[in-house]
């Protein structure tokens, strides 16, 4: 059986793929391996994302209780203040601090139900040949037409096709946080900066924190098993975790964190959506708002059979990449207490360039 066309990878963007695919009559095979259960980061959910769920359908999602509306965010970047960033100022709403990989699964189901063909497993190996393509899994060799590629950073399909530059180094250390402390904690998100990275941390749902620290991954920093340690170097965030009585619970895991792009993000028989078309700095929220959009935008099109909406497509994500970029030089050039330390003089060198 030869299918119309193949979404490779899981994840929100391979999920929202499937789905409006599905929704627009066509049956797509959706080859992903299962998700870990373990405890998978990315949950600042920016509010600009509630139109996208609403035309998936999926906005009810947000109202589940594992889920929590973020109206306030502090920030301590440029001066040891910490300023608020209330959401009751946006027309939009407030942002969602969501449990990440229920929200995942929940698109998951949603995208079966509306008829997506799931395999759980891997593509081992992949080839077009006269216009096919023919897709390698353990178990399986299937053969489709056409190929949505959302398999993140490592986007195995257009890397082959299309040049993927890299414009930073930023890597993540993150840890979950929980506490014996009967008492509520305040539902916050707070930002600080140091002379290494910047920190980011935020209150969950079902009450644990996450903490993540962030710097390049080829400056000197410290062993995953110090980030409990390495907390002391902030103020606000290391004043919350003791007045709550916060304690790392489990290992502390990393991830690559860096600003990266496809460019073009379509070719022959192919599509990039997700981070494997644009991936984002995390402190500009924009990683699971472009991936709904993007696989809305590219399954439209596919839909449509009109070429020209994917060119579209393409050219509406190379300048928001150009966008992003932009806006993100001028912000890490905001902090200037440590332009003098690797990391944030060469995110001045890079505005520097930009400008």
């Amino acid at each position: 059986m030869i299918h119309p066309v193949a979404v490779l990878g899981g994840g929100i963007a391979g999920a929202a793929a499937a789905l409006r695919l599905a929704q627009g009559g066509i049956r797509p095979v959706w080859i992903a391996q299962n998700r870990q259960d373990a405890f998978k980061p990315g949950e600042h959910l920016s509010a600009a994302a509630t139109p996208l769920l609403k035309t998936l359908g999926s906005d009810a999602m947000l109202r589940s209780e594992v889920h929590r509306h973020a109206h306030s965010t502090y920030s301590a970047w440029g001066s040891d203040t910490l300023v608020e960033r209330n959401a009751i100022i946006h027309l939009e709403g407030p942002p969602t601090v969501l449990d990440r990989g229920a929200f995942e699964d929940a698109l998951t189901a949603q995208a079966i139900a509306a008829g997506a063909l799931r395999i759980d497993q891997d593509v081992g190996d992949l080839r077009i040949a006269d216009g096919l393509w023919h897709l390698d899994t353990r178990e399986n060799r299937i053969e489709a037409g056409f190929v949505f590629d959302a398999t993140g950073r490592k986007a195995i399909v257009a890397s082959k096709f299309a040049t993927r530059f890299q414009a930073d180094k930023l890597s993540c250390q993150y840890a979950l946080f929980t506490s014996a402390d009967q008492d509520r904690p305040r539902p916050v998100t707070l930002i600080e900066t140091e002379a290494r990275g910047w920190w980011y941390m935020s209150v969950l749902a079902d009450q644990r924190v996450i903490v993540n620290f962030y710097s390049d991954a080829d400056l000197p920093g410290f062993a995953n098993a110090e980030l409990e340690e390495n907390t002391q170097q902030t103020k606000a965030i290391s004043a919350y975790l003791s007045d709550y009585g916060y304690k790392i619970s489990g290992k502390t895991k990393r991830i690559t964190a860096n600003s990266s792009w496809i460019a073009p993000a379509i070719g022959e028989g192919w599509v990039a959506i997700g981070d494997a078309s644009a991936a984002f700095d995390p402190l500009s929220s924009h990683g699971m708002t472009t991936a709904l959009w993007s696989a809305i935008q590219a399954a439209d099109a596919f839909v449509a059979k009109d070429r020209s909406r994917m060119f579209a497509y393409a050219d509406n994500l190379a300048k928001g990449v150009e966008d992003y970029r932009t806006a993100l030089h001028r912000v890490y050039a905001s902090e200037k207490r440590w332009a003098n330390c690797p990391f944030w003089a060469r995110r001045i060198e890079a505005s520097t360039k930009t400008d």
